[in-house]
């Protein structure tokens, strides 16, 4: 047990220290985890927005380009052909333009390449401005200064330069669309990493886990094999040690109930027999005896014999008692000095007083030398015997006060013999 005693008192400050780093390890994996996912999302966001932005500012350039060519097809057919009806849709057009350089404008806002759309939307409004007085001298009539407005040098220069501009905006764009696709990829790429390390230091804190748990539960069934150990050694003392208590019990009994002198039972132990014989006499309807014995002039053989041989004396009396009751609830037991009682249940006053005659002659015929006795030279008894039906309680001290004068009568009667009540 006391093995038991330390392993329990030291596991549990270790098993908690690992506790707390299994703990802080998966706190850790876990927040890897969290983060990770935040940051995957954040990348997957800002993927769609890229893409949709590629897609609505590259859709819309090309609608860009389209738009100025067909404001230049229908200025220049305008003049060639000299019909105002051919640019009836120009305003409708230049709207549409306007309104596409403005949402790319916007969609830009936020990226490297708004600078170049500003500049886009500068010589757009250039070559606004020039084609706007080409209409007006359409308007009027004047085709020759609206011919010459749309092909002189400046117009034409800043018509290739607006195109060209348009070009290189649209490879910007593409190449830095390219390189936020890459910076997101790589990031996502980290995520990846990071959520293989998070899964992988999860694995590892399961596993450690799991190993700590079986050696705890190895080290719980060890000490719950040296408990049951201990348990079962400490029944077994108990159990000695219960037995122990009760023989030691039983001997105190015995020898509470018990005269030292002679070995019989004592008059407490006839009291107890007494009482509980009378109730069961009274329950069933049976008769009960009984005989009080008393050993003739034994002051007399103690003055002469000493006390030692009146023990002796006593003790051989108590031999012959003990040999004469046979029958089951039957009892003998020393009254007290050189007094005896017999209990005989369901015996009548014949039965009794031919046990008490038997009981007489054995005393006779042991020849125990009793000088000083006037009887007779040996050790001789004296009985009184009463018998009856038992019906109330108080007459159990009646029965005895009847064999108390029956013994009386026999020592009155020159002793040695065996007289019932009448």
């Amino acid at each position: 047990m006391s093995a038991a005693r330390v392993g329990t008192k030291h596991l549990p400050r270790a098993h908690k220290n690992q506790n707390m780093r299994y703990l802080g390890s998966t706190y850790i994996a876990v927040a890897i985890l969290v983060l990770t996912f935040l940051l995957g999302l954040y990348v997957d966001v800002r993927s769609e927005d890229m893409h949709v932005r590629h897609l609505g500012i590259s859709t819309r350039l090309e609608r860009i380009v389209r738009l100025e060519q067909e404001l230049t097809s229908l200025l220049s057919g305008a003049v060639l052909e000299e019909k105002l009806l051919r640019v009836s849709r120009y305003d409708s057009v230049d709207d549409n333009l306007t309104a596409t350089v403005a949402t790319v404008a916007e969609l830009s806002r936020e990226m490297e390449l708004s600078g170049d759309i500003s500049v886009l939307l500068d010589l757009q409004q250039g070559l606004r401005v020039t084609e706007a007085r080409s209409l007006r001298h359409m308007r009027a009539g004047n085709w020759g200064r609206a011919r010459a407005v749309l092909f002189e040098d400046d117009y034409v220069l800043a018509k290739k330069i607006y195109e060209i501009t348009t070009e290189s905006v649209i490879n910007a764009l593409t190449d830095e669309l390219a390189a936020r696709a890459r910076s997101l990829e790589q990031m996502r790429q980290l995520t990846h990493g990071l959520r293989l390390a998070a899964l992988g230091l999860l694995l590892w804190v399961g596993w450690m886990f799991s190993r700590r748990l079986r050696s705890e539960v190895a080290e719980q069934a060890r000490l719950h094999q040296a408990i049951e150990t201990a348990n079962e050694q400490l029944e077994a003392s108990v159990r000695e040690r219960t037995a122990e208590l009760e023989a030691a019990n039983h001997q105190l009994a015995e020898l509470s109930s018990t005269d030292a002198l002679t070995g019989l039972a004592n008059r407490r132990r006839f009291d107890e027999v007494w009482a509980a014989e009378w109730q069961r006499a009274a329950r069933v309807g049976l008769p009960l005896a009984l005989a009080l014995i008393d050993v003739d002039h034994f002051k007399a053989y103690n003055d002469h014999y000493g006390h030692q041989a009146g023990d002796a004396c006593l003790r051989q009396v108590a031999e012959i008692l003990a040999a004469e009751v046979r029958r089951s609830g039957e009892l003998v037991a020393r009254y007290g000095g050189e007094e005896f009682v017999l209990v005989l249940p369901g015996a009548t006053a014949a039965e009794a007083c031919a046990v008490a005659e038997r009981i007489r002659c054995a005393v006779q015929a042991r020849c125990m030398p009793h000088e000083h006795s006037p009887v007779a030279a040996l050790v001789t008894v004296s009985i009184g015997v009463a018998s009856g039906l038992v019906q109330r309680a108080e007459q159990a001290e009646a029965l005895l006060k009847e064999a108390d004068g029956a013994l009386y009568l026999a020592k009155d009667q020159g002793r040695n013999r065996v007289l019932t009540a009448a």
